[in-house]
């Protein structure tokens, strides 16, 4: 019966390590360090 929950517990622990992969709060490019080119006048 304990091999049983530590088996269970194993993989609850699995799948909450990768529901949690990647999650690292919004993503974006700071302006300070990277600025961005700007374009006054549409393409033609």
């Amino acid at each position: 019966m304990l091999r049983c929950w530590t088996r269970c517990l194993a993989l609850a622990l699995m799948l909450a390590q990768l529901s949690a992969c990647g999650l690292k709060g919004p993503l974006y490019i700071p302006e300070r360090q990277y600025p961005q080119p700007t374009q006054d006048k549409p393409a033609s």
